[in-house]
């Protein structure tokens, strides 16, 4: 899962190229999710509707089922959590996260007006007047300094033991983003992303696997692990 952000001002554009993009990633056959950031109450639901009406009597999280599923969470998620639900909750992972705001995290920015340009920025742009071949060439950028939740980055390179400073390097061409030497395995404890090496991770990755296959989960109708998920309630009573 790579990700990117488009951050600027009010009514420079951010919205549209958001779109833009999302739509270039799914013509070039990349899974994509999107993330909206707003200083505004977001309401997900309506007033009057059965799931407003649960969220009224006092329920903290409200699922909606039908076509299409929502959460409705009575609580502001840190980005990074989100990007950890993200990886969670979707069938398959996406390739691409494109979010729109949160200029404050270390993510590849696309900035729609100047003042926010920093040295995670990858590209400062007039989002009003750009066309296809100036999205095209964006996203191509996308595609290359893109990186995962910046506390699961690891790499063998001697000196790149912080995320951040990775992420830095991967920004200024240091480093060569490997999708093939990724971590297989996400850790979040008490809501907060874990880094893990490559040892932890393929450590933790095998021993589990190893319990699983003695498992009998073909009665379950479960053939293959493709994507293991383990929720460990560690709460003292």
């Amino acid at each position: 899962m790579r990700i990117c952000s488009v951050v600027g001002n009010k009514d420079s554009g951010k919205t549209s190229l958001t779109v833009r993009i999302i739509k270039e990633l799914n013509k070039r056959n990349f899974k994509v999710a999107s993330i909206k950031h707003s200083h505004h109450n977001m309401v997900m639901d309506k007033e009057g509707t059965d799931t407003f009406k649960h969220k009224e009597a006092g329920a903290e999280t409200v699922v909606g089922i039908g076509s299409s599923t929502f959460f409705n969470i009575d609580k502001q998620l840190s980005l990074d959590r989100i990007l950890f639900l993200i990886k969670t909750i979707s069938e398959s992972e996406p390739d691409f996260v494109v979010i729109e705001g949160f200029k404050g995290y270390n993510y590849p920015k696309i900035a729609t007006t100047p003042d926010v340009v920093d040295d995670f920025t990858i590209a400062s742009v007039d989002a009003k007047n750009m066309d296809d071949s100036d999205v095209s060439l964006l996203v191509d950028k996308i595609e290359n300094y893109g990186y995962d939740i910046i506390d699961t980055l690891f790499v063998d390179d001697c000196g790149y033991n912080d995320g951040k400073v990775i992420a830095k390097a991967f920004i200024d061409g240091n480093l060569q983003y490997d999708l093939e030497k990724q971590a297989d395995i996400s850790v979040s404890v008490d809501g907060v992303n874990i880094g893990i090496n490559a040892f932890v991770n393929d450590f933790m990755k095998n021993t589990i696997l190893g319990m699983l296959n003695s498992l009998k989960t073909t009665e379950y109708g479960v053939k293959d692990f493709n994507k293991i998920e383990i929720l460990i309630n560690n709460e003292k009573v």
